[in-house]
């Protein structure tokens, strides 16, 4: 009877525990975006403007940046980012999402940015996904669609040092 109870014990928390949404106070990204939009238009609106802790990917075929960055980045390099004083990548929620099923990081040019570049770029060469802890201000914004309502996602992160590669 105690073997039952002790098995019972261990399945429930090895149920709680692997359908966390959550590593180290980070949510994932997965939690509120699907293929790169909000996933409950509901429920997104309470976290508008709120600085969030987030964990996803970084969708190589997306980062922009200026003239330096290009030349980190190279083939990897998507475009000019959204100024000349801030850069961005998208954030996939899962690992196989595909390019393009992200939302957009915009982070502000700092004396962070070249090395996360470098790590980004060995991964994609290397054909691994890249995961990043992000911290930032969360928005959205209408998404243009013929089938259905749509919002978009923005994380503002203010510098370099709030996208962390691991946890310390």
């Amino acid at each position: 009877m105690h073997k039952k109870i002790g098995f019972f014990l261990l399945l429930v928390v090895i149920l709680v525990v692997g359908c966390t949404n959550q590593i180290g106070g980070y949510e994932a990204a997965y939690s509120i975006s699907k293929k790169g939009f909000t996933k409950n238009l509901d429920s997104f609106g309470e976290m508008e403007g709120q600085v969030v802790q987030l964990w996803g990917y970084v969708d190589q075929g997306n980062i922009y940046g200026d003239e330096e960055t290009k030349m980190i980045l190279g083939d990897w390099w998507s475009g000019y980012g959204p100024s000349s004083t801030k850069w961005q990548f998208n954030l996939k929620a899962r690992s196989n999402d595909k390019t393009g099923e992200s939302f957009a990081v915009i982070v502000q040019n700092d004396e962070g940015r070249d090395d996360l570049l470098r790590a980004f770029l060995a991964d994609a060469n290397a054909q691994k996904a890249t995961k990043v802890f992000l911290r930032g201000r969360i928005s959205t914004f209408d998404a243009s669609s013929n089938l259905q309502k749509l919002q978009g996602i923005i994380l503002e992160v203010q510098s370099s040092n709030d996208i962390l590669l691991e946890l310390p």
